[in-house]
This record gives C-alpha cells, structure tokens and sequence, in this order.
C-alpha cells in the first residue's frame, strides 16, 4: 500500500535519457515487462508532510431560504375568494305593454321596493331583488291575468346539437333510449325538414340539459347501430318567433302569453288550427295587413338583426399609411387617322366640282340670275317652264 504523500514518479536509466541512434534495437515484451517492474519497486517518491495533500471532507450545504414579501397579498386574495359567496343570476321577468302597466308597477313595487324596472321592444323588463321576489311577482302577474315572457338563466339554457347521417325515417325514441343510457338527460327531440318540398332531412335536433358529462356528447360517433357524426348547432342569424303567441324575440318555452293563430288570428296555437289548406288572402295579425303572413320574412316589417362585426385595426392602419399621388397623365391631341383624311379630301373634292359646274353654267347661260328673279313672280309650274325655254333658246 502507498503512505499518504508518496507518489509515482517514474525514473529512466542512462540509456532511456540518451539513446543512441545508431544502436536502435526494436522492443520486445521483456524489455516491456522489466520496465513495468522497475516502476512498480523502485519508482516512489516520499513527499514531506508540508507539501502533502490534505484530505477534503465534503460538506453538505443547506438550501438558502428565501422569503416572499408577496405571500400575505396571495394568502389574502385566496382568503377573499373563499369568503365572497357566489354570485346567483336572477333571471329577468318581461311584461307585455298594456293600458294599465303602471297599476301593476306600482303594486310589484310596494311589496318588492328593490325591483329594476326597463323598457325594452315593447315590454317592460322586471330584474328582482332575489329568486323569492322572483317567483311571489310571477305568482301575482298569474293571479291578475297578465301576459309576460320568462329569461332563462345560462345554466338553465339546453345544449343544442345535431346528429347526422340516420336514416329519415329512424325513430326519435331510439335515440332518446340510447343517449339516456350514455347518462344524457334529454329534453327534446325533433327532426328538421324542408316545409317547400314537405320532406324530412335526416337531420336530428336533440336538446340536452347542462350535466358534467354534456361535452362527451361530441366524443359519440355510433347510435343505433349507424356511424353518425353530431355537430353544435348553428343558428340563423334571424330573429325567433313564438309558436305560441306568434310574436318575435322569444320562444315558446318561456313564453306566458295568451296564444294566436298566425292563420286565422285564433285564440290557439297555429299547430292547433283547423286549416290546412292554402290561404288565399292571408292575414299579417301583428300589424293587420293582408297579403302575407306573419312568418313571412320578405315583409319590411320583419325584424332583421344586423350581424356583429368585431372591430379590427384595418381602418386605423389605412388611415395612417400615406397614400402615394397619382400620377399626372398628360392629355394626347386626338391625332386624325388616315381614314378621316381621305373622307375630308373626297368632301373637299365634290363640293369643288359643284362650283365649276355651278360657275359653267353661269357662263353660258348668263341671264340665268334675271330669270330666277322671274321665277318667283310666276303663279304655276308652265310660266317657269316658258322662263327656262326662254332661256335656252337665247343661246345655241
């Protein structure tokens, strides 16, 4: 074993330190081999302990704590969440304008001092104070015979889907049967169809009540037996009409209004309506005019809803960007082609062969300006006859 403080230093004979060139001799393995046993006997050095090396012990260190001087704001803001209570929405009521609203303001006032009342498209938007309010207004509006449209909470709101690719003539419930096992809570079901050719679309509207599962509904590409695919419904850019009470802006869901007829302006819905057949002169029930229905949508008086284009920078950016001048574009005299030269030298030509025709005549007939003045004292066709013989005669 090595002592601490002695290492190899490896020693070279005479011969190794001047080697003579001329006596080069190649090695064998004993010379390698007795150079291996010289280093290993006689080639250690004793080392002083001052010179020696001191053995390193290693020290584990500890991480450096630091501290946070933003700790007790998060700690407070995570106390705050956990006391604020969570905000409960509290859907609207609408009340239909009538004659005596102000006597029902009044009165929903005395006992609910803390109601919102609004205008809004002919209605009068009722926020309450809380969901008892809510429910002791809609229980007096009921007792009193009024007309009002219920909002809905988000979370009350379905969640409409399609389902396509079944056959037209498959069978709602089915579906309905294989979407609850699947631990979906159906509200409705109804398969869209073309009112022009009076057909259905193998097209399926199914309306879903907000569970935590709702979104798997998407993940679902086999029902019934067939490969189907299921998209989110997209919904016209137009405004809803009531089935029930055949006005805009509502559906029939929320709506606590007296039924009409958009056909014969009935006190039942228009699904509910004895006629079948076509109208000859139909009736516009919401503005009492003739000629068209009230789902007409070529009607001016059709709501449109404008769509919401969302603001961009592409105005800004144009306003600032200089536009670079147009360019002056110097006006070229028409230049006459050819073919208008020759049409002026041919004009030119024929009224100059008029004239020596006209100055011919002149000079053989030099009496011809004495008879013209002649000619218009003459009462018919034969005295301008004798003048021009006349004339003639005179000269050869």
């Amino acid at each position: 074993m090595v002592e601490p403080g002695q290492y190899l230093v490896p020693s070279y004979s005479s011969s190794t330190k001047n080697p003579k060139i001329n006596n080069v001799t190649t090695p064998t393995l004993s010379d390698f081999d007795k150079r291996d046993r010289e280093l290993s006997e006689k080639s250690f050095k004793t080392v002083s302990r001052k010179n020696a090396a001191k053995p390193r012990t290693v020290e584990t260190k500890t991480a450096i704590e630091t501290s946070n001087k933003f700790q007790h704001l998060m700690d407070a803001e995570d106390q705050n969440n956990l006391n604020d209570p969570q905000k409960i929405f509290i859907p609207a009521i609408n009340l239909k304008l009538t004659d005596d609203y102000n006597l029902t303001l009044q009165e929903i006032s005395r006992n609910h001092p803390e109601t919102i009342n609004k205008y809004n498209r002919e209605y009068i938007k009722i926020s309450p104070n809380s969901l008892e309010d809510r429910d002791k207004i809609i229980e007096y509006l009921n007792k009193s015979d009024k007309e009002y449209v219920l909002s809905e909470a988000p979370d009350a709101r379905p969640v409409k889907i399609v389902i396509k690719n079944l056959p037209p003539d498959h069978c709602k419930e089915k579906i309905s049967q294989e979407l609850e096992e699947n631990n979906f809570k159906v509200v409705r079901i109804n398969q869209l169809r073309n009112f022009r050719l009076k057909t259905f679309h193998p097209i399926f509207l199914v309306e879903l009540l907000k569970t935590p599962n709702v979104n798997d509904i998407y993940k679902i590409d086999r029902l019934n037996l067939f490969k189907v695919k299921i998209e989110h419904y997209r919904k016209k850019n137009r405004a809803t009409m009531c089935f029930n009470c055949s006005e805009f802006f509502h559906s029939a869901r929320n709506c606590r209004c007296k039924p009409r007829c958009i056909k014969c302006n009935g006190s039942h819905e228009t699904r509910l309506c004895q006629i079948k057949t076509k109208i000859d002169n139909p009736t516009f029930i919401n503005f009492n005019e003739t000629g068209h229905l009230a789902s007409w949508r070529g009607c001016p008086k059709y709501p449109i809803i404008k769509p919401n284009k969302l603001p961009t920078h592409t105005p800004k950016l144009k306003s600032n960007i200089n536009k670079p001048e147009k360019p002056q574009i110097l006006s070229i005299p028409n230049i006459p082609n050819s073919q208008s030269k020759s049409e002026d030298f041919s004009d030119f030509q024929r009224n100059f062969n008029a004239m020596r025709i006209i100055n011919d005549a002149f000079k053989r007939f030099p009496n011809l300006i004495e008879i013209s003045e002649k000619k218009k004292l003459a009462k018919n066709d034969t005295e301008i006859l004798n003048l021009l013989l006349q004339s003639t005669n005179n000269y050869p």
